[in-house]
Parts: C-alpha cells; sequence; structure tokens
C-alpha cells in the first residue's frame, strides 16, 4: 500500500477503536445497573436492540452521505454524537431514559461504520483488502475490549458509574486530534470493478439473488451469536456470581481474541481462498462454544476465548464477499450489509434473551453453536472457489485539503 493509504487505513482503525469503546462499555454497564434498575435479559437485550436497530437502519444513507461529502466529517461528528449519549446515559434513573440516550447513541454508530470500513477494503489493494478489513476491524474490538469492557468495568466496580465520563474525556480528545488528522477527508473509491462474468459479477438475475439470499442468511446466523455473546457475557457470568471486574476482564479476554483471530483469518483468506477460511473457522468456533456453555471458571474463559477466535473472520470475510460484488459503491453497500449486520444480530440476540429469562440464560446460549454451523452451510453454497477487489483510485488528502 502507499503511504497515504497507510496513513488513510490508521486513521479509521484508531476512529474504530475510538468510537466503539462506547459498545464494550454498554453490556457491562447494562450488566452491572441490572440490579439497580430491575433489568432482565430481555430488557438488555432490547436496550441493545433499540441501539443497533438505529444504526442499522441509518448506515445505508450515511455510506451514500459520505460518498458526497467525504469521510472525514462523519468520522469525528460520529464519534462526539455517541460519547455525548453515552455521557447522559451515565447520569440517568431510570430505564427508559437510559434506554433512550443508548438508542440514539446508535445514530453515531450509523454515520461512523459506512465510510470505515469502505475506506479500509479499499486502502488495502488488490492483493490485501480483506486483511485491511481486518485491521479496522481489530481497532474497533480493541477499543470495545480494553477501553470499554477492561478499563470500563474497573471503573464501574471502583468508582461507580459516573467515573466512566474519564472515558468520554479519552475518546474526545482522540477524536479532535488523531481520528481529524488522519481519517481521509475524500473517500476513497474503487480503481476498476472486477472481470465482468455472470459468476464473479452477478450478472446473471438468478444467480446475483440466491447469492444475496444465502449472504443474508448467513449473515444473520453469524450475526446472532456474535450479538448475543456481546449481550449477555457478562450478565451470564454474574449470574454464576462472577464480579463486575472480573466478567469486565472475561469480556475484555473474549473480544481482544476476537480481534486477534479476524487479522489472522482474513490474512490467510487473501492467501488462500475466502471459501475455506470462512466456513472452516465458523465450524471451528461452534466446537469451542459449545464446550464453553458446559463448563465454568478458568477453562470456560479459555474456551470462550477460543470460539471468539474463530469467531472473529468470519464478520470481515462475509462483509467483504458483499462488497466485492458491488466495487463502485463501496460505501453504500457497506451500510447496507453492516446495518442488515446489526440489526439481524440485535433482533436475535433480543429473542435469545427472551428465551433466557423462560428456559436460563446458560440454555438459551446453548443454542448459539448450531446457528453458526447453519451460518457456515449456507456461505458453502453462496461463495465462488475464489474472489478479486477492486483496486483504489483515490489518495486520502492530506490535513486540510478539501
Amino acid at each position: 500500500m502507499m503511504r497515504g493509504h497507510n496513513l488513510s487505513l490508521l486513521g479509521v482503525t484508531i476512529g474504530h477503536a475510538v468510537h466503539d469503546t462506547w459498545f464494550g462499555v454498554a453490556p457491562v454497564l447494562l450488566a452491572a445497573l441490572s440490579a439497580q434498575m430491575s433489568l432482565n435479559n430481555s430488557e438488555i437485550g432490547l436496550v441493545m436492540l433499540l441501539y443497533q436497530a438505529l444504526s442499522s437502519i441509518t448506515q445505508p444513507f450515511f455510506g451514500r452521505l459520505s460518498e458526497r461529502i467525504g469521510g472525514r466529517p462523519l468520522a469525528v461528528g460520529a464519534i462526539l454524537w455517541t460519547t455525548t449519549m453515552f455521557s447522559g446515559a451515565l447520569f440517568a434513573e431510570s430505564k427508559f431514559l437510559l434506554a433512550a440516550l443508548i438508542s440514539l447513541a446508535g445514530l453515531g454508530s450509523g454515520a461512523w461504520h459506512p465510510q470505515g470500513i469502505a475506506n479500509a477494503t479499499i486502502a488495502g489493494g488488490e492483493r490485501r483488502g480483506a486483511t485491511a478489513a481486518a485491521v479496522f476491524g481489530l481497532g474497533g474490538t480493541l477499543g470495545m475490549a480494553l477501553l470499554g469492557s477492561a478499563m470500563g468495568g474497573y471503573l464501574l466496580s471502583a468508582f461507580g458509574r459516573r467515573s466512566l465520563l474519564l472515558i468520554s474525556v479519552i475518546t474526545i480528545t482522540l477524536a479532535l486530534t488523531v481520528v481529524r488528522r488522519t481519517v481521509p477527508y475524500q473517500l476513497l473509491t474503487a480503481k476498476r470493478a472486477p472481470q465482468a462474468t455472470p459468476q464473479a459479477n452477478g450478472s446473471n438475475g438468478r444467480t446475483l439473488w440466491l447469492f444475496l439470499a444465502f449472504l443474508s442468511l448467513s449473515i444473520a446466523l453469524r450475526s446472532l451469536v456474535h450479538f448475543s455473546l456481546d449481550t449477555y457475557i457478562p450478565k451470564y457470568e454474574q449470574d454464576l456470581g462472577v464480579p463486575t471486574a472480573t466478567y469486565g476482564l472475561v469480556m475484555s479476554l473474549y473480544l481482544f481474541a476476537s480481534a486477534i483471530g479476524g487479522v489472522v483469518g482474513s490474512y490467510l483468506a487473501d492467501r488462500l481462498g475466502v471459501k475455506h477460511i470462512l466456513v472452516g473457522s465458523m465450524i471451528l468456533s461452534a466446537g469451542f462454544l459449545v464446550a464453553f456453555v458446559r463448563l465454568q471458571g478458568l477453562w470456560s474463559y479459555a474456551l470462550l476465548a477460543l470460539g471468539s477466535f474463530f469467531l472473529g473472520p468470519s464478520h470481515t470475510l462475509l462483509i467483504v464477499a458483499g462488497q466485492r460484488r458491488f466495487p463502485r459503491r463501496m460505501a453504500t453497500v457497506s451500510g447496507i450489509f453492516l446495518g442488515f449486520t446489526f440489526i439481524s444480530g440485535s433482533s436475535g440476540a433480543w429473542v435469545l434473551g427472551w428465551l433466557g429469562d423462560r428456559m436460563g440464560l446458560g440454555t438459551a446460549l446453548s443454542l448459539l453453536p448450531w446457528a453458526l454451523i447453519g451460518a457456515a452451510l449456507c456461505a458453502l453454497v453462496f461463495l465462488p472457489q475464489s474472489q478479486t477487489v477492486p483496486e483504489q483510485e483515490t489518495a486520502p488528502q492530506p490535513e486540510g485539503a478539501k
């Protein structure tokens, strides 16, 4: 990659970490407040569903907007908006106000992600598109894991929820300095599309609709697993008697393993092909998650980390598979597929929380590996043996350029 594209990838990766810090805070905060505010599993799932729903329905709009006005205004503005909403939630004294503020934070997520992943994928170029997208994902997950779940869990346990204002100061500072200087003002665009063939480009209408149907089903099943684990690991551990600081660290370990697995798996996919890595990683993840829900203590934490490691690549690879069908509208398409990822996953997580209130959260979580197996089978149907990625055309602008 050229130096300017390396800077662009660095900028959106750091910005992803800064923005998604709050998504790491959210489940830990809701679990910690569950007793004080009488939040049950389905209500925690509903709050996260509302956040993701608002994010999902606005992502295609913000993706198209970023193609018109550039990525930097949305990148900085999204972080400031999300931080403001979560800062207000730290002072909420009712379930309604807490849910409303966290839900409105979803607008920031909708604005941030389409421009970010489009810039990252195209910055990677023809040979490293999936790897670059995974590096972008690594940034978000590390922000969730370290500054969000680990630091947020410690602050909540030691000093109470209003101590999380320290995280607000950090995210605002980074948005106005690092993110504003490194995210390109003009959105990167594809230099050329893949060669036009019915199999590669979906010019055959039936082939394209089959591709979209099985891709969507695979995304929905995989997202059910991912969002359910994100939402309910803290509550599940709390139900087992684990202290807040400890399940904050467990959540951090889970997220960190997912991030590392995403980069490793995407790197291999750029070299060995998307299909084999995507299908194999989801099957391996399902096996480790089966063992996780049957054990407790350190062994369960290790198995959760392994399951998360192999779960990590599939998010990036599913989105990249969709992007490569529509290379001229990367941000818009990213918004559509990410939006569907978020709404399907958060809806599924809410349903799983409802089931958890009736059959026990551990029993409900034991259903998730089967969803991953279903996602892997769908991927076998819709993915070709190999895909190419479009090269980039527009270089990122230096600081102050318009």
